[in-house]
């Protein structure tokens, strides 16, 4: 059977269309672009480049920007020109064939007002919550923000603009984005999903589909743009559309891509033609941070899991994501576009989803430490929360869940007692930190698989911090005799033989000690 990378060379080279020969006028969504080779340029456009390549840049320059995108559609979805010539399952979702300098693709364009739900929370939520997601920003960009960051994009500003620039954004609107460039405000957000012909981020990875979405305040709307190639020949028109539509946007907002998407689009990017040149976008992956609080509490961290255990999505009438692939080479060997009217709105859901999640981590991040409406139920996640909550700066909200699970007696919330007593000891609690060790030991002393974590520490703390060595000295004894009943004593692991060896040492010399008295 043919591969997808074959089905889509063979179209290429059957397609009696040249992208580039017909450069459209002004007026054509997708903006303009060089002109082909022995075209004369008229005084206009020149006078255009000329501003272009005086103008400074911010390190992330843009090509040529796009004119003026086509006008809202909807949520009918309802075609700004109807194209008869496209399959009407095309015209069905309200798609339209757009032209560039670069030649065509398909575009979908979807508006959302504001007060739209999707899950738990409305679109327009999140202009409110995005400033809450810069510490994520800035933890997920520290070779960005890092020393000497300044300086490398002062560099880049004075350097002079090409049109084969990748990376080139408009300077920041504001003088407190320029002096803070991860300032996580909606607008410059760019909400972002592919669907792909593979899985892996070489160069045989097409991406035959960008999802693509972004807010428009002075509209009042979110708008949900999706690209469709339709054979290779289509791919650079695709791409140059979204960089345009990329222009202000400098943060790229994704799930897994910033190893996956923005590598792929990477990759597309050079084989067309572009250079890599400045500093890449800003990246909020949330992945990691779905990752860091669900690792062991959802059965996956996959984004449909998510949606619809945390975030309140149920999807109807959808297709996996992982049968895109398949359904596009039924397109391709077919032309019925109607194979892919599953895959336009799994995309579209997808990046729905990436808005509502936002909203959600947003949300953790402004929440008042006191309200207790928003608290985990499962013991597990509570601590996962904390802790990320302490690792993005926020120790007043951290507090107030770790309390929370202190407080809790069930055998769940137990387990995460040493990991909340260590908190304690890294942050000179002795105090707490021995109250919590003291009822792990407790738990320990009835339990089948005994641990002696808790026997230690104390053991521990008792012989440097309070010269208590009898004390000591009882807690390390009670900890030998744990590890002596465990079931299979006689067949000893590496690790549980190290254990004991460590304690026979330290009883050693806690008696030397005791005896000194």
């Amino acid at each position: 059977m043919s591969s997808i990378r074959d089905k889509l060379n063979r179209l290429k080279g059957t397609s009696g269309r040249t992208e580039t020969s017909a450069p459209p006028s002004n007026g054509e969504a997708g903006g303009s672009g060089q002109p082909s080779a022995g075209q004369a340029k008229d005084p206009a456009a020149e006078e255009r480049e000329a501003q272009e390549s005086t103008r400074p840049s911010s390190g992330l320059p843009a090509p040529s920007a796009p004119s003026e995108p086509p006008a809202a559609i909807g949520r009918s979805t309802r075609s700004i020109r109807v194209d008869n010539s496209l399959h009407p399952a095309f015209l069905k979702l309200g798609i339209s064939e757009q032209r560039n300098a670069y030649g065509e693709f398909l575009l979908r364009r979807i508006e959302y007002p504001l007060d739209h739900r999707h899950g738990h929370y409305a679109l327009g939520e999140l202009l409110h919550y995005a400033p809450y997601l810069e510490p994520i920003a800035r933890r997920q960009n520290k070779a960005r923000l890092g020393a000497g960051a300044a300086e490398k994009a002062a560099a880049l500003s004075k350097k002079k603009p090409s049109a084969k620039d990748l990376y080139r954004l408009p300077r920041p609107e504001t003088a407190e984005e320029s002096e803070n460039p991860s300032a996580t405000g909606a607008r410059r957000l760019l909400f972002l999903d592919t669907e792909t012909t593979g899985l892996g981020v070489g160069a045989g990875n097409v991406p035959f589909m960008i999802g693509f979405a972004c807010y428009e305040e002075e509209r009042g709307s979110l708008f949900v743009e999706q690209t469709l190639i339709r054979h290779p020949g289509e791919e650079k028109a695709m791409l140059h559309y979204l960089l345009g539509r990329m222009g202000g946007r400098t943060h790229l907002v994704t799930f897994n891509g910033r190893t996956f998407d923005w590598p792929v689009l990477v990759n597309r990017f050079i084989l067309n033609g572009w250079r890599p040149s400045g500093a890449e976008p800003f990246h909020l992956d949330f992945l990691h941070p779905s990752r860091a609080l669900w690792r062991n509490t959802l059965e996956s961290c996959r984004l449909s899991r998510i949606e619809g255990d945390r975030l309140g999505i149920r999807r109807h009438e959808d297709v996996p994501g992982s049968l895109a692939p398949e359904l596009y080479m039924r397109y391709l060997n077919d032309g019925d576009a109607s194979h892919l009217e599953g895959v336009y709105l799994h995309n579209e859901l997808d990046v729905l989803t990436l808005v509502t999640l936002s909203t959600h981590f947003g949300a953790l991040l402004a929440s008042d430490p006191e309200d207790e409406t928003a608290l985990p139920e499962a013991a597990e996640e509570l601590y996962r929360t904390a802790a990320w909550l302490e690792l993005h700066g926020e120790q007043g909200k951290a507090e107030r869940l770790f309390a929370e699970l202190i407080g809790r007696s069930d055998a769940s919330a137990e387990r995460w007692l040493l990991p909340a007593a260590d908190r304690f000891k890294k942050q000179g609690r002795y105090e707490q930190a021995v109250e919590l060790w003291v009822r792990a030991a407790r738990k320990a002393e009835t339990a089948a698989f005994p641990a002696v974590a808790a026997h230690v520490e104390l053991a521990m703390h008792y012989e440097h911090r309070c010269r208590d060595y009898r004390l000591a000295l009882e807690y390390a004894e009670r900890a030998l005799e744990l590890i002596q009943r465990l079931p299979g004593s006689g067949r000893e692991s590496p690790k549980r033989r190290e254990e004991r060896e460590a304690l026979l040492h330290r009883l050693e010399r806690l008696r030397r000690k005791s005896r000194t008295l």
